[in-house]
């Protein structure tokens, strides 16, 4: 891919929009782009990488696979997020699996030209750690979701996300129901029963990979039942 490309996919990812164009030309001159088939191999846990990745358009499972085989699906990458941000100022195995879930074109982030772009521009700077910031507060999410809530909340609170990034009623979700149910610590049977529930309930409808979420207030009351208790017992208060 030309250079000036290039440097038009990286200005459309949210971590480098507010990068000043000079800085972006010389970081899109060290940067490469790597197409990656459905299926394939991004990197592997334990491989030594001096670089991160930036999602042009495609989707990358991010997992941990356990020696009897049991996959554990820790993030679903996405057109304009990136990954393996970490190891740039870190030399440290990466831990993580990446494997794309579609055709996907990715641009490839040289750690030296990153630590330069980092010393040059404040903006990249507070990208940079305003994305880490993200990303460890959807973590900690994550793990209180897994250890707190129960399978039923949490399919209810990832349908609910799914909405608010969609900021629409009908949303579809991004891989395969195998997937999804990785992610969500449960197994894909339980996720299928947990979605047909909900259906039955009147709160969702679904089509294959479709969800038409018909009544997000109470999917939101019960994905997060404690919050819609507090916010009742605030409302019979005030009246």
């Amino acid at each position: 891919m030309a250079t000036g490309l290039l440097e038009g996919v990286i200005a459309n990812m949210p971590m480098f929009r507010q990068v000043a164009r000079p800085h972006l030309a010389e970081l899109a001159r060290h940067a490469r782009v790597q197409h990656v088939r459905r299926g394939g191999m991004v990197c592997r846990r334990n491989e030594m990488l001096t670089c991160f990745f930036g999602v042009a358009y495609g989707m990358v499972k991010l997992s941990l696979r356990g020696d009897s085989g049991e996959e554990k699906v820790l993030r679903l990458v996405g057109p304009g997020e990136t990954f393996g941000e970490a190891l740039v100022f870190r030399e440290r195995p990466n831990p993580l699996d990446a494997v794309a879930l579609a055709d996907s074109m990715l641009v490839v982030f040289p750690a030296q030209a990153v630590i330069a772009l980092l010393e040059r521009d404040a903006n990249f700077a507070r990208g940079l750690l305003a994305s880490l910031s993200e990303r460890m507060h959807h973590m900690v999410a994550e793990v209180e979701a897994s250890t707190l809530l129960s399978a039923r909340q949490r399919v209810a609170a990832y349908l609910e996300s799914l909405g608010a990034e969609a900021a629409a009623a009908r949303v579809r979700l991004p891989a395969t129901k195998t997937v999804i149910a990785a992610l969500l610590g449960v197994t894909k049977e339980t996720f299928s029963r947990l979605l047909r529930e909900l259906a039955n309930q009147g709160l969702i409808a679904v089509e294959k990979r479709d969800i038409l979420l018909r009544d997000r207030v109470r999917l939101a009351e019960m994905a997060h039942p404690a919050e819609a208790k507090a916010l009742s017992d605030k409302r019979v208060s005030v009246s």
